[in-house]
């Protein structure tokens, strides 16, 4: 009952400032990675978002002036959905190096020819070769292993003291860096599929001159076991390339929403 009756201690400009900021956090876990994750229920994330809440409740500012003075629906609306913005940018910079590594996985699996199997990724609910399901997984585990969830939780917390609640709307140069760093998304993507595309690539030219020299061999039926195991060998020789280039780009992740903050402020 303790948390309880803090809660209905709390006053009305406070009370303002907890659902602002819930605002905030809970655009976080619309699209940030592990928070966004739909396998975990949608009860247990609200619940995470609203204790998030009250754990940075203390560092947080004033009632913001427009609401101290009494300001219309329109208003709230307006300041309930900029703060939603904020953590969802936030989020989405952060969802970038996993997408990357999805798309990897979906050029790679193609060009193995696995690219018929389609699994269902938990976290996205979206159609993926099991290739890119694993290249997920695998990406997972390397966000937890550097903490990387709770570089998320810094950057939120940190945008409340360079981004007040109800400071308007946010700088478009904040957007323009979002755009940047997805533009970024598609290096990624190449230089972890880069491996597995180029042996096929080296492959499929091989097999191109035997059938020209052997025109009795069967390039289909002899191409694809040799595409798939050809493939799943490269894929496992480059895991610790592959492992290093995400830990450098979940690495620099604390950095881009450092800057992304400060440009939206």
């Amino acid at each position: 009952m303790g948390v309880v009756g803090d809660l209905l201690a709390l006053g009305q400009d406070r009370m303002a400032v907890l659902v602002l900021a819930l605002a905030r956090v809970a655009g976080l876990f619309i699209m940030g990675p592990i928070f966004a994750s739909r396998a975990a229920p949608l009860r247990v994330r609200a619940a995470l978002a609203f204790f998030m809440t009250l754990a940075v409740m203390p560092v947080l500012g004033p009632t913001p002036p427009a609401l101290g003075a009494g300001g219309g629906v329109a208003i709230v609306l307006g300041m309930l959905g900029f703060e939603a913005m904020i953590g969802f940018v936030i989020g989405l910079v952060a969802q970038l190096t996993f997408g990357a590594v999805q798309m990897a996985g979906q050029l790679a699996g193609i060009q193995m020819g696995i690219g018929l199997a389609n699994l269902i990724d938990p976290q996205t609910q979206e159609h993926v070769t099991s290739l890119a399901q694993w290249q997920n997984l695998m990406a997972l585990l390397v966000f937890l292993s550097i903490d990387g969830h709770h570089v998320l939780i810094r950057a939120v917390a940190d945008s409340f003291t360079v981004l007040p609640l109800g400071g308007g709307i946010p700088a478009a140069g904040g957007f323009g860096m979002v755009m940047e760093l997805a533009g970024a998304l598609f290096v990624v993507a190449l230089k972890i599929a880069a491996p597995v595309l180029v042996l096929l690539l080296l492959v499929n030219a091989a097999m191109g001159v035997l059938a020209k020299l052997i025109p009795q061999l069967n390039v289909f039926i002899v191409g694809f076991p040799l595409n798939v195991a050809a493939g799943l060998f490269v894929l496992a020789a480059s895991q610790p390339f592959t492992v290093r280039l995400l830990e450098t780009s979940f690495g620099e992740l604390q950095t881009s929403l450092a800057h992304l903050v400060r440009a939206l402020g």
